[in-house]
Protein backbone atom coordinates (compact mmCIF):
# COMPACT_ATOMS: atom_id res chain seq x y z
CA UNK A 1 0.00 0.00 0.00
CA UNK A 2 1.14 3.36 -0.69
CA UNK A 3 2.37 5.70 1.63
CA UNK A 4 0.31 9.46 2.15
CA UNK A 5 2.30 12.19 1.97
CA UNK A 6 2.21 12.65 5.56
CA UNK A 7 3.57 9.73 5.85
CA UNK A 8 6.19 10.15 3.77
CA UNK A 9 6.93 13.52 5.46
CA UNK A 10 7.34 12.34 9.14
CA UNK A 11 9.96 9.24 7.32
CA UNK A 12 12.16 12.65 6.26
CA UNK A 13 11.50 14.47 9.19
CA UNK A 14 13.02 11.74 10.86
CA UNK A 15 16.01 11.37 8.88
CA UNK A 16 17.00 14.85 8.65
CA UNK A 17 16.51 15.92 12.06
CA UNK A 18 16.10 13.06 14.27
CA UNK A 19 19.66 11.95 14.35
CA UNK A 20 22.70 14.41 15.00
CA UNK A 21 23.47 16.45 12.42
CA UNK A 22 25.06 15.17 9.48
CA UNK A 23 27.03 12.76 11.49
CA UNK A 24 27.80 9.42 9.20
CA UNK A 25 29.13 6.87 11.65
CA UNK A 26 29.84 6.73 15.59
CA UNK A 27 33.08 7.79 15.91
CA UNK A 28 34.92 4.92 17.64
CA UNK A 29 36.24 2.96 15.05
CA UNK A 30 35.68 -1.14 15.87
CA UNK A 31 38.39 -3.20 16.04
CA UNK A 32 41.08 -0.29 16.28
CA UNK A 33 41.98 -0.32 19.57
CA UNK A 34 45.99 -1.24 20.41
CA UNK A 35 49.13 -0.79 22.55
CA UNK A 36 52.02 1.40 20.85
CA UNK A 37 55.75 0.49 21.66
CA UNK A 38 58.67 2.37 21.09
CA UNK A 39 62.22 -0.47 21.61
CA UNK A 40 60.22 -2.70 23.11
CA UNK A 41 58.72 -0.52 25.68
CA UNK A 42 54.61 -0.03 25.74
CA UNK A 43 54.00 3.96 26.06
CA UNK A 44 50.31 4.26 25.59
CA UNK A 45 47.72 3.27 23.49
CA UNK A 46 45.88 4.35 20.36
CA UNK A 47 42.60 3.72 18.89
CA UNK A 48 40.87 5.71 15.51
CA UNK A 49 38.34 7.72 14.97
CA UNK A 50 35.91 8.09 12.02
CA UNK A 51 34.79 11.28 10.49
CA UNK A 52 31.82 13.49 12.09
CA UNK A 53 30.70 14.19 8.85
CA UNK A 54 29.93 13.13 5.46
CA UNK A 55 32.14 16.55 3.69
CA UNK A 56 34.86 16.74 7.08
CA UNK A 57 35.59 19.21 9.53
CA UNK A 58 38.01 21.77 10.42
CA UNK A 59 40.02 20.38 13.44
CA UNK A 60 39.34 23.91 15.21
CA UNK A 61 35.58 23.26 15.02
CA UNK A 62 36.62 20.75 17.57
CA UNK A 63 36.56 22.17 21.17
CA UNK A 64 37.23 19.05 23.02
CA UNK A 65 37.54 15.84 23.09
CA UNK A 66 37.02 13.58 26.79
CA UNK A 67 38.17 10.08 26.54
CA UNK A 68 36.90 7.56 29.95
CA UNK A 69 38.88 4.19 29.71
CA UNK A 70 37.55 1.70 31.58
CA UNK A 71 36.14 4.46 33.68
CA UNK A 72 38.83 6.30 33.75
CA UNK A 73 38.91 9.78 32.41
CA UNK A 74 42.21 10.60 30.71
CA UNK A 75 43.97 13.78 30.93
CA UNK A 76 43.81 15.76 28.04
CA UNK A 77 47.38 16.27 28.17
CA UNK A 78 48.28 12.90 28.11
CA UNK A 79 46.24 12.69 24.29
CA UNK A 80 47.37 13.49 20.45
CA UNK A 81 45.00 13.52 18.04
CA UNK A 82 46.87 12.22 15.22
CA UNK A 83 46.13 13.37 10.79
CA UNK A 84 47.39 13.55 8.06
CA UNK A 85 50.96 12.61 9.76
CA UNK A 86 50.90 15.16 12.22
CA UNK A 87 50.11 15.30 15.81
CA UNK A 88 47.79 17.70 17.91
CA UNK A 89 47.51 18.41 21.52
CA UNK A 90 43.73 17.47 22.21
CA UNK A 91 43.82 20.96 24.40
CA UNK A 92 45.13 22.93 21.49
CA UNK A 93 42.93 21.87 18.37
CA UNK A 94 40.39 25.19 18.16
CA UNK A 95 43.71 27.14 17.30
CA UNK A 96 44.41 24.66 14.27
CA UNK A 97 42.30 26.42 11.31
CA UNK A 98 44.19 25.34 8.69
CA UNK A 99 43.87 21.68 9.39
CA UNK A 100 40.70 19.91 7.60
CA UNK A 101 39.75 16.63 8.35
CA UNK A 102 38.25 15.08 5.28
CA UNK A 103 35.61 12.65 5.26
CA UNK A 104 38.24 9.92 4.06
CA UNK A 105 40.99 10.86 6.28
CA UNK A 106 42.27 8.26 8.52
CA UNK A 107 42.26 9.45 12.42
CA UNK A 108 44.05 8.26 15.20
CA UNK A 109 44.09 9.43 18.69
CA UNK A 110 47.04 8.64 20.58
CA UNK A 111 47.25 8.32 24.86
CA UNK A 112 50.49 8.32 26.28
CA UNK A 113 50.11 5.77 29.37
CA UNK A 114 53.19 3.57 30.28
CA UNK A 115 52.80 0.14 30.33
CA UNK A 116 49.60 0.81 27.85
CA UNK A 117 46.80 -1.08 28.79
CA UNK A 118 46.89 -5.05 30.02
CA UNK A 119 45.50 -7.70 27.36
CA UNK A 120 41.76 -7.69 27.86
CA UNK A 121 38.81 -5.91 27.21
CA UNK A 122 38.50 -2.48 27.73
CA UNK A 123 35.27 -0.22 27.72
CA UNK A 124 36.05 2.78 25.64
CA UNK A 125 33.94 6.10 26.19
CA UNK A 126 34.18 9.57 24.21
CA UNK A 127 32.71 12.74 23.98
CA UNK A 128 33.23 15.33 21.25
CA UNK A 129 32.68 18.63 21.57
CA UNK A 130 32.34 19.85 17.80
CA UNK A 131 31.06 23.76 17.05
CA UNK A 132 29.21 24.15 13.64
CA UNK A 133 31.36 25.30 10.99
CA UNK A 134 29.20 26.68 9.32
CA UNK A 135 25.49 27.88 9.41
CA UNK A 136 23.23 30.54 8.88
CA UNK A 137 24.04 34.38 9.44
CA UNK A 138 21.64 37.23 9.54
CA UNK A 139 22.85 41.28 8.54
CA UNK A 140 26.33 42.18 7.94
CA UNK A 141 29.50 41.32 9.38
CA UNK A 142 29.16 39.90 13.17
CA UNK A 143 25.78 41.30 13.33
CA UNK A 144 22.99 39.01 13.49
CA UNK A 145 25.47 36.33 15.14
CA UNK A 146 24.34 36.74 18.70
CA UNK A 147 21.23 34.86 17.58
CA UNK A 148 22.73 31.77 15.64
CA UNK A 149 22.65 29.02 18.22
CA UNK A 150 24.63 27.01 16.12
CA UNK A 151 28.36 28.99 16.69
CA UNK A 152 27.51 29.50 20.36
CA UNK A 153 26.37 25.53 21.41
CA UNK A 154 28.49 23.31 20.71
CA UNK A 155 26.40 19.68 19.46
CA UNK A 156 28.44 16.83 22.00
CA UNK A 157 28.65 13.56 20.57
CA UNK A 158 29.19 10.70 22.57
CA UNK A 159 29.94 6.76 21.84
CA UNK A 160 30.94 3.89 23.87
CA UNK A 161 32.49 0.76 22.31
CA UNK A 162 34.25 -2.37 24.01
CA UNK A 163 37.81 -3.63 22.53
CA UNK A 164 39.66 -6.33 23.19
CA UNK A 165 43.66 -6.47 23.25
Amino acid sequence: MAKTLDERMEIVKNILFGQPGALMTKPLKAGTLKNKTIAGCCTGYSFEVDNLSYRGVWVSTLEGIKVMVDGEEIPQENMMLCLKGMKFPICDLESHTEVFWGARDCCVLSVNKVGGLCPGEHTVAIEILKRADFGHSYGEAGEGYENATEFHNPQVIRDEAVYTI
